[in-house]
């Protein structure tokens, strides 16, 4: 009696060869399944188990992200080649040393300006990977235009530009290495971040190399500077689209600040929990990423942020109505003025996330319209707030969102080093271990016999 058994790909169920044992006397067959020559190339730049091992916008993706690369290397070789004219290459009469000290100068300085940025920003790449990413490229094709205008400038100017145009690369390289590897994490779902990364190191081989074969030939036939000029405008367009439909085309399951209010104004309009995917077709790119708030019908509109406690209490505008109070988990301060106001929150010290102030955030604006009409004082001294939602409704909100595929273990709310406020005398009590506890306990029992 024979028996087949299989490999199979555990991530989709494919089977890879197929084994068959006839008895004893009989040898082991085996047979490969036929993998067509276009699927194994495929193969080859893609993650092992690709469709199962990846988020369902990793294609996408992937896909806008290889075009737009491609643009970006043809306008990098029509830059460069500015750039090197700029430098006096080809001209008898510029001085390698004069030509050295700009690079050094402008290689220096955007170093500088790495460690800087890093240190600024590197906290709020990865709550806001998608803008960070779109951001990257702006810089880059800034720093491009840049180039372009190296050969007609005298030396000071000039250094002026090199230095510029290092400085964009420089916050080029942090922006979208950071988002990057954001996003790549994002993309793995099986904790094949590793190999998601090589096959995408793959990708861009193939892409620049192909780009580089491209622009060989453009460079080559281009030298008007007019049509110059004219190609990087529209291969730089080309590149910004792609780079923007490429981020849109993301689906990330943390709730940052634009994604949170999204989801939880949807809940107080219409008592709905909206999917990752339903949200990445409604945030913005470019704009109301940092805690933009508005009330019920948009007649108020305000901001909101995380602070220290010194940042709450200090802070007094002119001309701005206050008010503060405090709950179980933070500190609220709520400013206004007219249709404007401003809100800032400082947690305290045991709060791993922040999603249940913020979304006290939302309310409170939502609810703005009758709240700052009446005044704050007022609306307050109630039992409870105007659209007032309890700690169990929320935790009932969240379960739901959890249910939706968002996951809240993220904290991508807070965009700088998260700060708690500790309240009492600031000392941090540490809890004695077991075996110290029974050293104390005979050291007490040894003084009271000798008492």
């Amino acid at each position: 009696m024979s028996r087949s058994y299989y490999d199979i790909d555990p991530a989709g169920g494919e089977v890879l060869c197929t084994y068959t044992e006839g008895g004893e006397q009989e040898k082991l067959k085996s047979e490969k399944t036929d993998v067509p020559l276009l699927k194994a190339i495929l193969y080859a730049f893609l993650p092992a188990g690709y469709p199962h091992t990846v988020t369902d916008d990793y294609l996408a993706y992937q896909t806008y992200d290889s075009l737009q690369a491609f643009a970006s290397s043809i306008t990098s070789l029509l830059a460069n080649r500015a750039v090197l004219e700029g430098l006096g290459v080809g001209d008898s009469s510029s001085s390698p040393t004069g030509a050295l000290i700009l690079k050094i100068t402008g290689d220096t300085i955007s170093r500088i300006a790495t460690i800087l940025f890093a240190h600024r920003m590197g906290q709020a790449i990865e709550p806001e990977c998608k803008f960070y990413r779109f951001l990257a490229d702006l810089f880059n094709d800034s720093a491009q235009f840049l180039d372009l205008l190296t050969p007609a400038l005298p030396y000071f100017p000039k250094l002026a530009v090199i230095v510029s145009a290092g400085v964009l690369r420089s916050l080029c390289g942090v922006a979208a290495g950071a988002s990057k590897a954001s996003l790549s994490a994002h993309f793995a779902v099986t904790g094949n971040l590793a190999e998601l990364n090589a096959k995408e190191a793959s990708q861009e081989t193939v892409v620049s190399l192909l780009g580089m074969l491209a622009g060989s030939l453009v460079v080559r036939l281009v030298e008007d500077k007019q049509l110059v000029w004219l190609l990087m405008v529209a291969l730089a367009a080309v590149h910004l689209i792609m780079n923007y439909r490429a981020v849109r085309c993301v689906r990330m399951r943390s709730l940052n600040r634009q994604r949170a209010t999204i989801v939880f104004r949807e809940w107080l309009d219409h008592g709905a929990v909206l999917t990752p995917a339903q949200v990445a077709r409604r945030e913005s790119i470019l704009r109301n990423g940092r805690g933009n708030l508005a009330s019920k019908t948009g007649e108020y509109t305000g901001f909101c942020e995380f602070v220290t406690y010194g940042q709450l209490r200090g802070w007094n505008p002119k001309g701005y109505h206050r008010y503060d109070f405090e709950t179980s988990s933070y500190f609220m301060g709520i400013w206004h003025r007219g249709g404007h106001f401003h809100m800032r929150i400082a947690l305290k010290e045991g709060t791993k996330n922040p999603l249940s102030a913020w979304f006290d955030a939302v309310n409170h604006a939502y609810h703005f319209d009758s709240a700052l009409k009446d005044g704050l004082q007022s609306h307050y001294e109630n039992e409870m707030p105007l659209g007032y939602v309890s700690d169990e409704q929320k935790e009932t909100i969240f379960a739901a969102l959890a249910a939706a595929g968002w996951d809240l273990e993220v904290n991508a709310l807070e965009t700088r080093l998260p700060v708690r406020v500790r309240v009492g005398d600031g000392k941090k009590i540490v809890p004695f271990s077991e075996k110290e506890q029974t050293r104390l306990l005979s050291h007490g029992h040894q003084e009271a016999k000798n008492d």
